[in-house]
């Protein structure tokens, strides 16, 4: 035996016996095994945060941005002229007028003459009056004895009609000339046309003026507007004023940037143009503030608003019946939602929003109350994934508005990752609706 072995692999073509030797056994192996049987891969559910949807009416809040503008801005200017004698010491940039108190006076002599030479002037002018009056009297007896002589047409004459006239119009100018020239007198004190706060002041004590020269720049403190453009399709949303100027949205003016959160001031929609902005193709809505400066004592507590800023601006319209409010974050694609069915699979739905906020879109078919809407983010979203709720149960909160009274939700960081470890709480998913029940400057809660 060993020498047939030894033959067998001193033999050239021992090698391949050996390798086709291994070949059938390997295969007698393989036939003979037991089978192993077949398995599909088990899905791997994705771990999400789901809130449900609620149906309720919901306040529109058409967001914009605004400047800050004076409602009233006086250049103020002397009527008179002449030398400046009096200078309030608050006629300074700051300083605050009521309406009717004095800025300055322009040195008051040289009308005080004016009044008292057209005080002559009217005594003179009466005089003469009284003296044509009696003249008419005499010349009247006399015509009545020679009434038989005297033409008709000459009559006008002979009773000395025109001389009274002209004595008549004497007195009147004179009277005028005395009240122009007690006006010019009463202008030498130079008062706040409104309450009003000092913006600039551009003279100084014994200075000479002109008539027209400013004096100085006045801020009405009464009120503000706050000028804001808006796209034209969001008009329909905003009331506008009346005609006789009462009504028109509730609106509310924030400065995030420099304000406390949740800090606001209220105002109204005064009045809109009629014509697009060239530009972005938009329209310009103002909205009034009053008491811009929180001088008044119901405001002290209040920020007062400064003229050129920047302010955030909503708008309180009209009321959709019946709607599902949805933050734009879980909105995808521009018109998407994502949803999670009883079975735990996703659905990607496609909605029509009647109105689209800055921060909220507003749906009134498409979506239905108890609907779990996704607020977590899926890198990769595909129709009938398998999900998973954090926690095993829903989160806390809608996605609705409640009653559309007021429900301000806070403004969250984005959306959290796909199995990450931070929640979405009870904020309705995100949303924001309008509404006007809070005092001005409340935090909101």
């Amino acid at each position: 035996m060993k020498s047939m072995l030894k033959t067998i692999l001193r033999n050239r073509w021992s090698p391949l016996l050996i390798l086709l030797v291994g070949i059938v056994f390997s295969s007698v192996v393989v036939a003979t095994g037991p089978d192993a049987p077949r398995r599909r891969p088990q899905r791997q559910a994705r771990l999400v945060e789901v809130v449900p949807l609620e149906v309720a009416d919901a306040q529109v809040a058409v967001e914009a941005l605004g400047t800050v503008q004076p409602a009233l801005e006086v250049g103020l200017q002397a009527q008179v002229g002449g030398q400046v004698t009096y200078v309030s010491p608050v006629l300074i940039p700051g300083g605050r007028f009521a309406e009717g108190d004095t800025l300055l006076r322009i040195d008051p002599r040289e009308y005080e003459f004016a009044v008292r030479q057209r005080e002559s002037d009217v005594a003179r002018a009466e005089q003469a009056l009284k003296l044509e009056e009696s003249q008419q009297g005499i010349a009247r007896r006399e015509y009545e004895l020679m009434a038989d002589v005297i033409d008709e047409g000459d009559a006008e004459l002979v009773l000395r009609g025109p001389q009274l006239e002209t004595a008549r119009a004497a007195y009147d100018a004179a009277l005028a000339a005395l009240e122009q020239a007690r006006l010019n007198l009463e202008r030498t004190a130079v008062v706040a046309p409104m309450n009003a706060i000092v913006e600039d002041r551009l003279v100084d004590r014994g200075g000479i003026v002109a008539a027209n020269t400013v004096l100085a720049t006045l801020l009405g403190t009464d009120a503000c507007w706050v000028e804001t453009l808006v796209p034209a399709d969001n008009l329909v949303w905003i009331d506008s004023p009346r005609a006789d100027g009462s009504g028109g949205s509730v609106a509310r003016v924030r400065q995030d940037a420099v304000w406390d959160e949740g800090v606001w001031r209220k105002g109204r929609v005064l009045g809109r143009s009629r014509s697009l902005d060239a530009q972005g193709r938009m329209v310009r809505v103002i909205v009034e503030v009053s008491d811009p400066f929180s001088l008044r004592r119901a405001n002290a507590a209040v920020p007062a608003l400064l003229m050129g800023s920047f302010v955030d601006v909503e708008m309180l319209g009209q009321t959709i019946a019946d709607a599902v409010v949805v933050d734009r974050r879980y909105v995808h694609d521009g018109n998407k939602v994502w949803l999670m069915d009883s079975d735990g699979n996703l659905r990607i739905r496609t909605i029509e929003p009647v109105y689209t906020g800055e921060e909220q879109v507003f749906v009134t078919d498409g979506l239905a109350a108890g609907e779990r809407l996704v607020t977590s983010y899926l890198s990769a979203a595909v129709e009938g994934m398998p999900l998973s709720v954090k926690g095993g149960a829903g989160a806390e909160g809608g996605a609705g508005a409640e009653g559309g009274a007021g429900a301000k939700g806070g403004k969250e960081g984005p959306p959290s990752e796909e199995g990450s470890d931070g929640s979405q709480s009870g904020d309705a998913a995100g949303v924001r609706v309008g509404g006007d029940g809070e005092a001005e400057g409340v935090k909101s809660r």
